[in-house]
């Protein structure tokens, strides 16, 4: 049986260019009979795996969707651990599929990898912490962010990678939802299942237009009257 450690890094093989298959190839021992030699497959691994990605312009995510990084760290900042798993998994039904299957291999690996019990990266640290000083640029490069932030995501989407590539459940009630109303002949759209703006009658929104102005009128009259307001800065306000 393969170890799982092995197993994991070969699976991230499969995305590199054809001469990192090669080099790999070309340094690793001939037997695997003894743990030395395993130990030895696996640093070349390790070395080749961190190689490839150090060359690489850009990271797995990308630096555009800061927004939605910067979304989920707030929620991990504030222990709503729950709501920064759906939200990570419904981001990452958002990309590309080579790209997604690519960071799911990437993830189970440096999981594996970060292992105290295991194989051992570096002799003066423990793993998590080279794999998360190491390995975060990979995953995720943005001036915007500071590191600590960067690592925490990291970490977060490391030991998540089990649950991260599912469905988000909220996502699998909303569809359950939609089949419904569809097979009992109703219109999906008329409830989505997220209320982003509520649905109002002609006569109600006709009504809110009139309050709002109402309102305007009274803000524009109050600033108008206020003495303390300066006469160049009504006229810029009005």
């Amino acid at each position: 049986r393969l170890d799982k450690w092995l197993y994991a890094a070969i699976e991230c093989l499969e995305y590199f260019p054809d001469q990192f298959i090669v080099m790999v190839s070309q340094q690793l021992p001939q037997s695997t009979n003894r743990p030395s030699s395993l130990n030895t497959y696996k640093k070349i691994l390790f070395d080749i795996i961190i190689k490839y990605y150090s060359q690489k312009k850009d990271s797995l995510l990308a630096t555009q969707d800061l927004d939605i990084h910067s979304g989920i760290i707030e929620l991990i900042e504030k222990g709503k651990t729950d709501q920064a798993l759906e939200a990570s998994q419904l981001y990452l039904k958002l990309l590309a599929p080579n790209i997604r299957e690519e960071l799911h291999r990437l993830l189970t690996f440096i999981a594996i990898a970060s292992e105290s019990e295991g194989y051992k990266l570096q002799k003066q640290f423990d793993n998590r912490s080279v794999i998360i000083k190491t390995c975060t640029k990979f995953i995720l490069q943005n001036k915007t962010l500071s590191k600590p932030q960067a690592e925490l995501l990291t970490r977060f989407l490391m030991d998540n990678h089990s649950e991260l590539f599912k469905t988000p459940l909220t996502l699998l009630e909303l569809t359950g939802r939609r089949l419904e109303s569809l097979l009992e002949g109703q219109d999906p759209d008329i409830d989505s299942g997220f209320t982003f703006c509520q649905r109002v009658t002609t006569k109600e929104y006709e009504d809110q237009k009139q309050q709002t102005k109402q309102y305007l009128l009274a803000l524009v009259q109050e600033i108008d009257n206020d003495p303390a307001i300066p006469l160049k800065q009504k006229k810029k306000l009005i």
